[in-house]
């Protein structure tokens, strides 16, 4: 309900016309008042059941990320490249780690090195200023980047059944 229909809604209760008269609104008959009153309770259960909801999902966030975190330091001590486990469905879980190497400039560093602030590298722009005035080399650039290696765990839902790779029937589809 927008705030103009409840807005509309309180001033035709307190008996003050909205197009200029000053005329009362029509009475609610007892039907139409117990239909309102059945309306409104439905509408404050909807919306009580609906936070109720939304809390218990948070809950549930919060507590999977606890398990994920429990399950990627258990899963570190496991030999292994994948585990597969049986779920009470009859689908299988995949557990399996995923590696992301990524390289990250450090640039308190290179601003050390530079002599400069750290603020002062913060645009590509700024590197190719340092770098036209021959203060930044690409040697400096390579020196202080360190590649990190991050592994984070992918839990999956497969069906059990074996997949079958589509084999090329030796039929083209070329005219």
């Amino acid at each position: 309900m927008n705030s103009m229909n409840v807005e509309t809604q309180s001033l035709s209760e307190t008996g003050v016309a909205l197009d200029g008269n000053n005329e009362s609104p029509p009475e609610q008959g007892p039907e139409d008042k117990e239909k309102s009153a059945a309306t409104r309770m439905k509408l404050e259960d909807d919306v009580r059941k609906f936070l109720q909801n939304k809390e218990i999902a948070k809950e549930r966030n919060e507590e999977n990320k606890l398990l994920l975190e429990e399950i990627e330091s258990l899963f570190q001590d496991f030999d292994g490249d994948e585990l597969t486990i049986s779920l009470t469905n009859g689908d299988l879980a995949v557990l399996m780690p995923k590696f992301r190497e990524r390289e990250v400039l450090d640039r308190e560093a290179l601003a050390g090195e530079l002599q400069v602030a750290k603020d002062e590298l913060k645009t590509p722009f700024d590197f190719s200023m340092f770098t036209a005035q021959g203060k930044l080399t690409p040697a400096m650039i390579s020196k202080h980047t360190a590649v990190e290696r991050e592994i984070k765990l992918s839990i999956g839902r497969r069906k059990p059944t074996t997949r079958r790779r589509r084999k090329n029937s030796g039929i083209s589809n070329q005219e």
